[in-house]
């Protein structure tokens, strides 16, 4: 009896101690959704930011027909620094978005993220972020997107 009573106890503490690593990596992967990717290739467009945030082999996966565009990371790096620097599009405001984080999921070292972004109190965009945890943290390894009005950011690509 009193062996099963601390069996129960440990395995309820090991539960318990699970369940908060899970909600540590949240915290982690949500901080960096926002730092990296909502804030970073967005609002405040900083592309530091987004390096740290982002594997170097990510890409945005993009239909074209029945085909896949995939937009690499230094591909996605020129196009927010190109916004940056053309002093008419920055005054549009077109990247200065609300946001959503609205499912966050871990599974071991992998990680799924959906986020949304409103201009207006419209939602625009519907993204998903794929992650791994790799030995020096996680990082976006893809994202695909949903885009509700077209060309939101009005892109060029």
């Amino acid at each position: 009896m009193k062996t099963t009573i601390l069996l129960i106890f440990i395995l309820g503490m090991n539960i318990k101690a699970m369940s908060q690593t899970g909600d540590i990596e949240k915290l982690k992967i949500e901080q960096l959704v926002e730092e990296t990717f909502a804030n970073a290739a967005l609002n405040k467009l900083n592309t530091y930011e987004m390096t740290r945030g982002f594997h170097r082999d990510f890409a945005i996966l993009i239909p074209q027909g029945n085909d896949l565009f995939r937009l690499s990371l230094n591909d996605w790096i020129e196009v927010v620094e190109s916004y940056k620097n053309n002093p008419e599009k920055m005054k549009s405001g077109i990247r200065e978005l609300d946001y959503i984080i609205d499912v966050l999921e871990v599974t071991g070292n992998t990680a799924v993220v959906k986020t949304q972004f409103f201009r207006n109190k419209k939602l625009i965009i519907t993204d998903y972020l794929s992650y791994i945890k790799y030995p020096e943290g996680w990082k976006a390894v893809a994202k695909v997107s949903n885009e509700h009005i077209i060309n939101p950011l009005q892109l060029t690509l």
